[in-house]
């Protein structure tokens, strides 16, 4: 009897602390998601008004072999770039982890190439997708390390790839 008193209190514990977590949950994502939300809202309504809010003023954005992004007019550049290239641009996130000021999601961004941008338009849709790993401090995003997959990018817009042209000796 005393062994199925302890077996009992032990599961009341277990299931008390499971409803206790179920009710707080991840204190982290309870914290950064909004923030994530509120900065994918942001690239896909094209409101770069709001990243004042969301982005620390020492913001560093890498991504791919493109050049590095600083601040919060970089990253309104960039994101305008993107929007003008990509009127219908949408992201959406598919993976979310939380971790210490830091988010890591797996994302799909969609769209199709009728503005001008780095190359003409080629009206083609487009979906491709990234990573990026976010580091945040004192409820803002300070850094981003975007990756995405470029090659499929570049091929869904109707670029080819050749071989290299081998020198003969």
């Amino acid at each position: 009897m005393k062994q199925l008193f302890h077996t009992m209190a032990k599961a009341g514990f277990v299931v008390f602390m499971m409803v206790v977590f179920a009710a707080t949950g991840f204190p982290q994502e309870q914290k950064l998601k909004p923030i994530i939300d509120k900065y994918v809202e942001i690239w896909n309504s094209g409101n770069v008004k709001d990243l004042d809010a969301i982005i620390n003023i020492h913001f560093i954005r890498r991504a791919n072999l493109q050049p590095k992004v600083e601040g919060v007019a970089g990253l309104k550049k960039v994101i305008a770039g993107f929007r003008t290239a990509y009127p219908d641009l949408k992201i959406a996130v598919e993976e979310e982890i939380y971790g210490d000021n830091k988010s890591v999601g797996r994302w799909v961004l969609t769209g199709t190439n009728t503005g001008p941008g780095e190359m003409p338009p080629t009206g083609k849709s487009v979906r491709i997708w990234g990573v990026s790993t976010i580091h945040f401090a004192h409820g803002k995003l300070t850094e981003e390390w975007a990756s995405f997959d470029n090659q499929s990018l570049m091929q869904q817009l109707g670029f080819t790839m050749k071989p290299p042209v081998v020198m003969k000796k």
